[in-house]
């Protein structure tokens, strides 16, 4: 291997190296949510639900009754191969169940090979 890390025991015998396990970022993003039910479809090449994850993180931080209302809640996701779904609204929920004004970091890791 020409580049990364490589861990030995005291023996001498590789215990971990990143051909082993390592993280790759495919897709950072910030994305905003609206009150119109806006849906993000997000195109990453090489997503694959078996290998890589999604992660919704907030980025400011909500007051106690911004926590307390549903507008301020995650958002809805729908993952399938190389195609992310992010939904204001859960698909099929009535309009007055309310939806997600979040603005948040989508994070996109590989896991595995």
């Amino acid at each position: 291997m020409s580049y990364g890390l490589t861990v030995w025991d005291e023996q001498g015998n590789v215990q971990m190296t990143t051909d082993d396990f390592t993280y790759q970022v495919l897709h950072s993003q910030v994305y905003s949510m609206s009150e119109n039910g806006g849906v993000h479809v997000i195109n990453v090449s090489g997503f694959d639900p078996a290998t890589c994850s999604a992660v919704i993180l907030p980025t400011e931080a909500a007051s106690q009754s911004q926590m307390e209302s549903t507008a301020y809640g995650l958002p809805y996701t729908s993952l399938a191969p190389g195609v992310i779904t992010i939904y204001a609204v859960r698909p099929g929920s009535p309009p007055a169940s309310g939806y997600s004004l979040l603005r948040f970091r989508l994070l996109v890791m590989r896991f595995s090979n």
